[in-house]
């Protein structure tokens, strides 16, 4: 019982080796398609949906509320489906937003920049300039994905148990070295935690909620236990109080709040 993320670079195997792997072991196989279902239900477009995922965001999108929310409802997703167990989740960054998770095995799948433009060729059928445009732009992406939305370097050694590079090994091989690995002892003697992992996902999805009057609010605290939200912090008045605590009542899974937030135009100073 575990959970797998899987880091991967175009071109390297990655994405196969990781649908072998959940073949192998019986888990569920996460990738785009089910990170967008949950997207969508949130709000966002196919469109907004593909101009953000795995995209390193232009100067503009830094700057915009959608890209904050985009990045709180990808940890939502992310948590939410790791809350299942028996998973191999693919990109989107869950290499980080579950690295400090115990029951989860963190793979990187990698490969010369030569072999990743062979392979684009020959399977795609690419020219080679092409193809090779093609990888540098992916990996660009990838780079400026982690690097904005999570404040991490995607190479940084810490972030990974397992680093493959496919450069000589088959598809067989790596799964095989997956498939060892998730059988060490710190893996399986450590359960995912379904329900924190599912707390996580709410406390996302309603900082996310409190963005939409993030204009009106001065800094907000948020705990979660057992679907009680408990809100703390500086707003600017009460009708935003409430506002807030209407906005975190409108999430399922989340039963009742505790409203402790101050309001500055109340008599009383804060300092």
């Amino acid at each position: 019982m575990a959970i797998i993320t899987v880091s991967r670079q175009i071109g390297s195997l990655g994405d196969e080796i990781a649908k072998a792997t959940a073949d192998t072991l019986g888990y569920q196989y996460i990738e785009k398609v089910q990170i967008s279902e949950i997207l969508s239900k949130c709000g966002f477009s196919i469109s907004d949906i593909d101009k953000l995922d795995e995209k390193k965001p232009s100067v503009w999108q830094t700057l915009s509320i959608q890209t904050e929310v985009f990045s709180h409802f990808i940890r939502a997703a992310v948590n939410e489906l790791a809350a299942r167990k028996n998973v191999v989740l693919v990109g989107r960054g869950a290499q980080v937003i579950l690295r400090d998770i115990p029951g989860v095995l963190h793979v990187r799948v990698i490969a010369p920049f030569k072999t990743r433009v062979g392979r684009l060729m020959e399977q795609r059928g690419y020219e080679e300039k092409d193809a090779q445009r093609i990888v540098r732009q992916t990996d660009r992406d990838s780079s400026g994905y982690l690097s904005n939305y999570f404040e991490t370097n995607l190479n940084d050694s810490d972030l990974y148990d397992l680093v493959i590079n496919t450069r000589a090994l088959t598809q067989k091989e790596s799964v095989e070295m997956i498939t060892c690995a998730v059988a060490a002892d710190k893996i399986i003697e450590s359960p995912p935690m379904s329900e924190e992992l599912y707390d996580l996902s709410l406390i996302h999805r309603a900082k996310a909620a409190l963005l939409e009057v993030t204009d009106k609010v001065e800094w907000v605290d948020l705990e979660l236990q057992k679907g009680i939200a408990q809100l703390s912090g500086l707003v600017s008045s009460i009708a935003i109080k409430n506002e807030c605590e209407k906005v975190i009542l409108n999430i399922n899974g989340i039963n009742s709040v505790q409203n402790q937030l101050n309001v500055r135009d109340e008599k009383t100073t804060i300092y």
